[in-house]
């Protein structure tokens, strides 16, 4: 029997937001993941998604690509519409964006064979679109205790 094998691990970097009122996933597949294609990220979450939001609040943890000058310069010129909580550091499970990465891979990516990069990254939007639409998906529900956390702060 011959069993399709990749031959090498191919990685598809994908930056995501995850909104924690209403559980929506905003993600970009870029094709490479540094601090250029990061402030690409910020900027279209700020002009595009949340443009018709007055303020936003980032929760980041603290990979060195969130850390460069060019970034900081970015966060400290958009302090009016933006504020971003740093997490703590060595704790991805307090970062709900890193809960989810680990329920896309279970769920749409993990023990899959991708003959290429394009069949992998149509396998994550439709994991991302599937969340997206399901208000009862189980991740979402997931999220409901959060929300209640929030709106009791």
């Amino acid at each position: 029997m011959i069993v399709p094998s990749a031959g090498q691990n191919r990685r598809v970097p994908v930056f995501g937001a995850l909104d924690a009122m209403t559980g929506e996933v905003s993600a970009m597949i870029t094709s490479k993941k540094r601090s250029i294609e990061f402030l690409d990220f910020l900027r279209w979450l700020l002009e595009g998604v949340y443009a018709n939001r007055d303020h936003v609040y980032l929760f980041l943890d603290n990979c060195s690509i969130h850390h460069t000058k060019a970034v900081r310069k970015y966060i400290d010129d958009n302090c009016d519409r933006l504020t971003v909580i740093w997490n703590a550091t060595y704790a991805p499970n307090l970062n709900l964006i890193e809960r989810f990465w680990g329920h896309l891979k279970r769920s749409a990516i993990h023990n899959y064979y991708f003959d290429t990069v394009d069949n992998l990254e149509k396998a994550i939007v439709k994991a991302l679109n599937t969340l997206n639409r399901k208000k009862h998906h189980p991740f979402r529900l997931h999220l409901r205790t959060v929300q209640t956390l929030l709106q009791v702060a």
